[in-house]
């Protein structure tokens, strides 16, 4: 399994020297329920100062290389794609499994080739389902994504837009997988939880936090939490919205927060607000319904928020803003929907249900 910087979800670190995504997240969250299934599993990371391999929870974590190693212009190939080839051949495994758009998924798919192993992909975003939405840049690095994209072995995807998109675009078939995630013993009921509105995602322009700063704005009465930290490519925004939140008595800004940390969270929290423009299915809205948070947002992946009644899907900041208010002032439609989220949780987040796709993908009959 490859993610350069899942190491920061694997060591429960702060996120300050690593960026952590909700594919990391995903990556240290399979590797560890693989592993405690009985299969060996190594996970590939990026060098973080760590030693060259651990073992955390039962995964071989093998280091590749430092992100900023090199000579820029020459970095692609030494250490980045030397490297990660060494990785995967000492790795020695059956499968390799692979999720986001770049262009080590071409790598790795060469590899494979070569060495007649498996290879397995799983879509992350629905910008990976279409070249004019393909947010990777590098006419090199598009080139190798597609290659290893239509190499494939088998592809999963997270939704059933997405699929169809993969389809509708390149002409390739993806099975849809569930997501992983934890799932805590129990909830808090309305009154114990001290957060009314409660936002975390990475700071990126796709994500657009300012949104829910105009959501805090109108909803001064409420008790508003907002994490997450700066996305590598666009530093100035996180800046800009710390600073907006400063100005914001009702707003608490984390930052940047570990892994384990955002458990609590979402445990002390009563609704989760989504103001993006775009995601795959994104881990936040996992961990709300594990811990009975309806969710307000922009973006609901194959209209599950609205069908389901996890929540409520909304156009704007504005929308959003409304819908939290008069979901608060309703202790009791409060807690019927806090109750279908837990549900659903219970019922289809169990790692059982979620990792059958990927073990059929990995495994096949």
């Amino acid at each position: 399994m490859l993610n350069y910087y899942a190491w920061g979800v694997i060591a429960d670190l702060d996120g300050k020297s690593v960026h952590i995504g909700g594919e990391e997240v995903q990556h240290a969250l399979m590797s560890r329920y693989l592993a405690r299934r009985g299969y060996k599993v190594t996970s590939l990371v990026g060098d973080f100062g760590q030693r060259p391999l651990e073992q955390v929870a039962g995964v071989q974590v093998r280091k590749t290389f430092a992100l900023r190693a090199g000579v820029p212009g020459l970095r692609f190939f030494a250490p980045r794609v030397s490297s990660t080839w060494a990785a995967l051949k000492a790795a020695d495994a059956d499968v390799y499994y692979a999720s986001c758009a770049g262009a080590m998924v071409g790598v790795m798919a060469a590899f494979c080739r070569r060495h007649k192993r498996r290879f397995v992909f799983r879509i992350a975003s629905d910008a990976d389902c279409s070249p004019a939405t393909l947010m990777v840049g590098n006419p090199r690095d598009r080139m190798l994504y597609h290659y290893g994209l239509r190499r494939a072995d088998a592809i999963l995807a997270q939704t059933r837009k997405q699929a169809d998109l993969l389809m509708q675009h390149y002409g390739l078939e993806a099975r849809v997988a569930g997501m992983f995630s934890d799932l805590p013993d129990s909830v808090r009921t309305l009154g114990e939880r001290a957060t009314d509105l409660l936002w975390l995602a990475n700071m990126r322009s796709m994500k657009r936090p300012a949104w829910f700063l105009d959501v805090v704005r109108e909803s001064p009465g409420l008790r508003c939490a907002m994490a997450g930290g700066a996305h590598p490519d666009e530093a100035a925004l996180y800046e800009q919205v710390r600073d907006g939140a400063a100005a914001l008595p009702n707003l608490r800004f984390h930052g940047q927060v570990k892994f384990g940390t955002t458990r609590e969270l979402f445990a002390d929290a009563r609704i989760f607000i989504n103001t993006s423009s775009f995601e795959g299915f994104p881990n936040t809205y996992l961990q709300a319904w594990a811990n009975g948070v309806p969710v307000i947002a922009t973006f609901d992946p194959d209209g599950m928020i609205a069908s389901k009644g996890l929540g409520v899907a909304v156009a704007n900041a504005g929308a959003a803003a409304v819908q939290a208010r008069a979901l608060l002032d309703s202790p009791a439609e409060w807690a019927a929907c806090s109750a279908r989220c837990r549900a659903y949780a219970v019922s289809r987040l169990s790692p059982d249900t979620v990792s059958a796709p990927y073990l059929a993908a990995m495994v096949p009959a």
